[in-house]
């Protein structure tokens, strides 16, 4: 088993120590993100959750099939904000956002579709 040097104090320790034994520093690198690109995900996840937010302000007769576009927007937005979530992909806080309006939408529309 080969030995290292913690990075704090400079003691010799083992390999797979997780910490040093005699000062107690981590000896764990800090890894970045791996996922820092653009939030491709969370961006897509807000505007579907702003488009089917805005039809909401429509005045006109709502159809079957208005329904039913702008529920499709609503389920995308809700699935791409749940997986860059979940992923832990970047811009997290636009996905959420794209939840919460995707959400409200899609609440909307099932009251609607019940009348």
């Amino acid at each position: 088993m080969a030995m290292v040097y913690c990075r704090a104090c400079a003691k010799e320790l083992h390999e797979t120590a997780l910490t040093c034994p005699q000062c107690g520093a981590s000896q764990q690198a800090f890894v970045p993100p791996t996922q820092a690109g653009v939030p491709w995900l969370a961006i897509v996840s807000l505007i579907c959750g702003i488009i089917g937010a805005l039809t909401l302000f429509d005045d006109s007769e709502w159809d079957i099939e208005t329904i039913l576009g702008v529920g499709l927007f609503s389920v995308a937005g809700l699935t791409c904000g749940i997986v860059c979530i979940n992923e832990k992909h970047s811009g997290r806080n636009l996905a959420i956002a794209g939840i919460i309006l995707s959400g409200f939408t899609a609440l909307i529309l099932c009251c609607l579709s019940i009348q």
